[in-house]
């Protein structure tokens, strides 16, 4: 094989530069990871300490691994002095701590139990495994200070390990903890956990009967949508939702959509439309309160059907990030809500979507999409008449 002309080295540096930081850390993101938490003991006994997920083994013999770090950080600094550091692989159920060592906070360690190994580093209690390290060599890899190191003294423990994927701690979830995340879902939507009180994770895994790992995780993935947030302390809250909350899903569902139309490239073919249109059909309000669960499923086929067909995934993920469906579905089994005219409003506004659509008409796709935003905003309106939030 010949070498590569300048002509393919300036196109590939080309490519290479077109990548931005953003963009990489959307892709990688995909990649799954276990997280750990880095510790190291400066020369004062002071303790440091900091989550890591670029962790991975270099070599059986003699047995090597590498901690990448960022450039500047504390705990980074300590481990250069020392030339030490331990890795603490995290459990299912440590994933508090995995917050706690990304912040800020001033005294990481501050309650948190730990044993100190041969050389004073601290060594996390109940970590799935720790690895008492030395470091062989040290390289610079961008941001990144890379640290390969050899594995001194290593033990482990039984339990399944804390994950780390799109930029969100969790568990590799099993079918058995699925039940766990619709049920503490369930509970959200129906307001039977306090709003703007910070959730008791213990008591609530009683209530459900399962592990404590299991209803922080279902917890964390309300964070992703909307349902539940953090407060200043780290808890978890469920969040009011007032009139003005839906408003903004919709009206950025809609703008959302029809900017994703407007700017693809390509339309729909004929079977994609036709496919589309029957999911606009099966969306149709209901008529009374007990369907409006199935509704709610139908409507979300639609839009992520719609979405997903002229923009891709990432359109996709704000999408669905926007929305806030099972408060959708608490406000339709108002009766005000469920009024004739604005369900046939709303059904014939769905439809009248895949028609632009099929035209290629976008003021028509733009003006119809208005329409069905004011059609909401009657709804929602109506369902928030007697309250500010809910």
């Amino acid at each position: 094989m010949g070498e590569p002309d300048d002509a393919a080295i300036a196109t590939a540096t080309t490519a290479a530069a077109t990548l931005t930081p953003d963009q990489f850390r959307d892709v990688i993101g995909r990649f799954a990871s276990g997280v750990t938490v880095i510790t190291a003991t400066a020369a004062d006994g002071t303790p440091f300490g900091a989550t890591a997920s670029a962790v991975s083994s270099l070599s059986l013999e003699p047995p090597m691994l590498l901690v990448c770090l960022r450039q500047g950080s504390s705990t980074g600094s300590a481990i250069a002095a020392s030339g030490r550091f331990a890795v603490n692989v995290l459990s299912e159920d440590q994933a508090e701590l995995a917050v706690r060592f990304a912040g800020r906070a001033g005294d990481r360690f501050a309650g948190v139990g730990c044993d100190l190994g041969d050389h004073g580093i601290p060594l996390l209690h109940d970590a799935l495994a720790t690895l008492e390290c030395h470091v062989t060599e040290t390289v610079t890899g961008g941001t990144h200070a890379v640290f390969l190191a050899r594995v001194e003294r290593a033990s482990g423990s039984s339990g399944a390990p804390l994950a780390y994927y799109r930029g969100q701690f969790g568990r590799l979830e099993l079918a058995q903890d699925e039940a766990a995340s619709r049920e503490v879902r369930a509970r959200v939507l129906r307001r039977e956990l306090p709003v703007q009180q910070p959730v008791d994770v213990d008591a609530l895994a009683a209530a459900l009967s399962v592990t404590r790992g299991a209803a922080y995780q279902a917890l964390v993935k309300l964070t992703g949508e909307g349902l539940v947030e953090r407060d200043a302390d780290g808890c978890f809250v469920v969040r009011p939702v007032t009139l003005a909350t839906v408003m903004d899903s919709v009206r950025t569902r809609y703008a959302l959509l029809v900017g994703a139309v407007t700017l693809a490239r390509e339309r729909p073919g004929a079977p994609q439309l036709a496919s589309l249109r029957e999911l606009a059909r099966a969306s149709a309000p209901p008529a009374g309160p007990s369907d409006a669960g199935a509704w709610n499923d139908a409507r979300a086929a639609f839009g992520d059907a719609l979405i997903a067909e002229v923009a891709g995934p990432a359109a996709l993920d704000a999408f669905r990030r926007a929305d806030v469906p099972g408060l959708i579905v608490r406000l339709w089994s108002g009766s005000a809500a469920a009024s004739a005219p604005r369900r046939a409003q709303l059904r014939d506004g769905v439809e009248r979507l895949v028609d632009a659509l099929e035209r290629d008409d976008l003021p028509a796709l733009a003006a119809t999409a208005r329409q069905l935003v004011d059609v909401y905003e009657q709804l929602y309106g109506a369902a928030f008449a007697d309250r500010l939030e809910i």
